[in-house]
């Protein structure tokens, strides 16, 4: 893949949240080393010469704890970038802020919801009025006419307030529900993970939860949602549990949608619509990149592995030279079932995942529990 589909960029680590599973360690003061506004200028620049351009998705830390965010935003729009932002649930997103932020040219942002309730959602994200907060924020975009989206980390112990959260989804109008399976990095930790079951379990539920109310999902960290999807569509069905029926029971009373075909890419469909390009197979350094706040660049955000920094050689160089996005870009060089899996194209698990659990970035996912055609023979 010659240019990334996505790039994430953390234009800060600071923020002034304390979240369980944050993968930057978010301290509260900005770091004198961040890129600067005319570093970030020529960041854009370099990132224009990838052709398609990448979707771009600004994000931190807090975003909003840089006075020069929109500032950033508008010129990558003015290059023409169609580019989200994901932000923290403070009140630094003001409607103000907002509507700054959609004349700067945003498509769209990110809200993060990680509990349907005030007690859930606060008590992970570490400071009280949270949730209160980007309920606000998510009314405030409404107003605006900003698009937005929910994101919702899962952990193995909010997995039964999941179908509440998708009530709210549907509720608020979200366009995107998307959905991140925790990577234990930074503060996350490896007890926060679902057992690869309750990865299968929940990844099928997802299926039938859009199929069933037409609500756009995406799965994040977890691109076995791509084989499952692919599984479903034939009519078969994957190795569930209890969970799953447990799930599906939950959203029995939900209104019917136009039914929808998944966003998870294993037909080619990566996100959503509102005239982003699709692409398949995208995941940790194949089709996506991540820049650091002090111009890092690494294969994603949960794989703190440098491959680079802008400050010394072009992004472009970096993703179509290093190594590690040399070998990240070639599915064959998966190692245990995921390197034979008929899937490895479109899912290749995640290699964050891998590389936290293991040390090894070309490891087999350890939380699939599909066992590929060439070990059953």
């Amino acid at each position: 893949m010659d240019s990334p589909f996505i790039v994430f960029w953390e234009l800060t680590r600071a923020c002034m949240l304390a979240c369980k599973h944050c993968r930057a360690k978010a301290i509260r003061k900005r770091n004198p080393a961040e890129l600067t506004t005319e570093e970030c200028f020529k960041v854009v620049e370099q990132l224009s010469e990838f052709n398609p351009k990448p979707l771009l998705i600004i994000t931190g830390g807090d975003p909003l704890m840089r006075e020069d965010v929109a500032e950033i935003i508008s010129y990558a729009s003015q290059k023409g970038f169609r580019t989200a932002i994901a932000f923290s649930g403070t009140e630094k997103a003001t409607s103000e802020k907002l509507k700054e932020l959609k004349e700067a040219g945003i498509a769209r942002i990110a809200v993060s919801i990680d509990g349907s309730n005030e007690e859930k959602h606060d008590s992970f994200r570490g400071v009280k009025g949270t949730f209160r907060m980007s309920m606000r924020i998510i009314e405030n975009a409404k107003k605006a006419g900003v698009p937005f989206q929910i994101n919702t980390t899962v952990t193995k112990d909010n997995i039964p307030d999941l179908p509440n959260i998708a009530r709210l989804c549907l509720e608020t109008g979200a366009t995107m529900w998307d959905v991140f399976f925790v990577v234990p990095t930074g503060r996350a930790k490896a007890e926060m993970m679902p057992s690869p079951q309750q990865f299968e379990d929940v990844l099928c539920w997802l299926y039938d939860l859009s199929r069933k109310t037409g609500l756009n999902v995406k799965s994040s960290a977890a691109t076995h949602l791509r084989r499952i999807e692919l599984i479903r569509d034939r009519g078969e069905m994957p190795s569930v549990s209890e969970l799953y029926w447990q799930l599906l029971k939950k959203i029995e009373d939900f209104p019917k949608g136009k039914a929808v075909k998944l966003v998870a890419g294993g037909h080619g469909r990566s996100l959503s619509t509102d005239g982003i390009r699709r692409a398949a197979g995208i995941t940790d350094g194949r089709g996506m990149l991540f820049i650091s706040h002090i111009g890092e660049v690494y294969p994603s955000g949960f794989l703190p592995l440098v491959a680079g920094n802008v400050r010394e050689k072009s992004v472009v160089e970096i993703y179509s030279t290093s190594e590690i996005f040399v070998n990240l870009k070639d599915p064959d060089r998966l190692k245990g079932k995921c390197g034979v899996c008929e899937y490895r194209k479109i899912c290749g698990g995640s290699r964050a995942r891998a590389y936290a659990m293991t040390g090894d970035y070309l490891a087999e996912e350890p939380c699939c529990i599909y066992i590929p055609s060439t070990f059953r023979s």
